[in-house]
């Protein structure tokens, strides 16, 4: 069972954070675990007004300017208007931003959903892999299939996501719907490194082919958030006191949170991070386990979308918090996207 841990603030007496019982936590897993809802596809609450517009690109970088001019070609092209005015199809069904952490490419991705026309998506590669696997492929085509869906964080891990999102991308793109999605991986690169590449590597190729690549420039915006010395930000260490506001607040030990998050599909986990405006972690140790440390990641990737504010109490610093080993293997640019948008929840 999972328990939330209520502890006051010592400097500034208030509201208790939630105490989430047993009787609230059913009735908050009910409504997490009801099934994904088409209406609820859409950019989170980070990126709801990201637009073209307030995109600010770097002077410094020119090519940027570039990206961002393609991109938004591709967001507002219409296919009536080929018709109309004979102009040249797209070329590929897909567009794939790649670039380092922070330089923009989910805010390019929003603006894109802003700007595009008719039925849109939008949504993690994470979950579009996890549509599949709960509902069938039928299913989540059906759910997500219009004039453009919006697939952040593309990342080929194994063989088996790698066989489902391309038989999903084979069905939208037969049903007429163009993609856009962003990685950290440029598409040559998509699965290596990873377990058993051999196995998938043809659906690796097939997947490329579908997508023209859009490079992003640009240097990690978050890193100006930590301080000068590089140290961890202010929301993350030893003696980090718990939020204390009681509205949509909770204090939740490292460990109990994990019970929960095992118990709620990736897809679903939007939900979680909707209901929760401040969230303290208590406990939190270096992983040891990959599939604690990936449900990790997929939670710290809504809390950020949702701009949920994080504190965490742990002993280990921020940098530590993913062992070596883990960096090097398969999910090491999980792991590194992690730690980047974790400097800036907790600034």
């Amino acid at each position: 069972m999972f328990h939330a841990c209520a502890v006051p603030h010592p400097r500034a007496p208030g509201p208790r954070p939630t105490v989430l019982t047993a009787e609230a936590l059913a009735d908050l897993k009910s409504a997490i675990l009801l099934p994904a809802n088409a209406d609820e596809l859409v950019p989170p609450p980070r990126f709801a007004a990201k637009t073209f517009s307030n995109y600010l690109t770097d002077p410094a970088i020119p090519a940027q300017g570039v990206a961002v001019a393609r991109i938004m070609a591709f967001a507002r092209w219409r296919k009536r208007l080929r018709d109309w005015l004979r102009l040249r199809p797209v070329d590929k069904p897909g567009l794939y931003l790649d670039g380092g952490f922070g330089v923009g490419k989910t805010h390019l991705l929003a603006a894109s959903w802003h700007a595009a026309h008719g039925v849109r998506r939008y949504l993690s590669f994470a979950e579009a892999v996890a549509l599949v696997i709960l509902y069938g492929a039928d299913r989540a085509t059906a759910l997500l299939a219009g004039d453009l869906v919006c697939i952040d964080e593309f990342e080929l891990d194994d063989p088996a996501n790698t066989r489902l999102i391309d038989l999903l991308l084979d069905r939208l793109i037969a049903s007429g719907t163009r993609i856009i999605t962003t990685s950290n991986t440029v598409p040559g690169e998509l699965g290596q490194g990873r377990f058993a590449i051999d196995q998938f590597r043809n659906q690796v190729a097939r997947i490329s082919e579908r997508f023209e690549d859009v490079h992003v420039p640009g240097h990690d915006h978050r890193r100006r958030l930590l301080a000068s010395d590089g140290a961890d930000p202010v929301g993350w260490g030893t003696a980090v006191e718990p939020f204390s506001d009681g509205d949509r607040t909770a204090v939740v030990a490292a460990a109990a949170l994990d019970q929960l998050l095992a118990e709620i599909p990736v897809v679903n986990l939007r939900r979680l991070a909707g209901r929760l405006s401040r969230l303290t972690m208590l406990d939190l140790e270096p992983f040891t386990n990959q599939h604690t440390a990936l449900r990790f990641v997929h939670l710290v990737d809504k809390l950020y979308d949702g701009r949920v504010q994080l504190r965490v109490r742990s002993s280990a610093p921020l940098t530590g918090l993913f062992p070596e080993a883990h960096c090097q293997r398969a999910f090491a640019k999980k792991y590194q996207r992690c730690t980047s948008r974790l400097v800036e929840l907790c600034a």
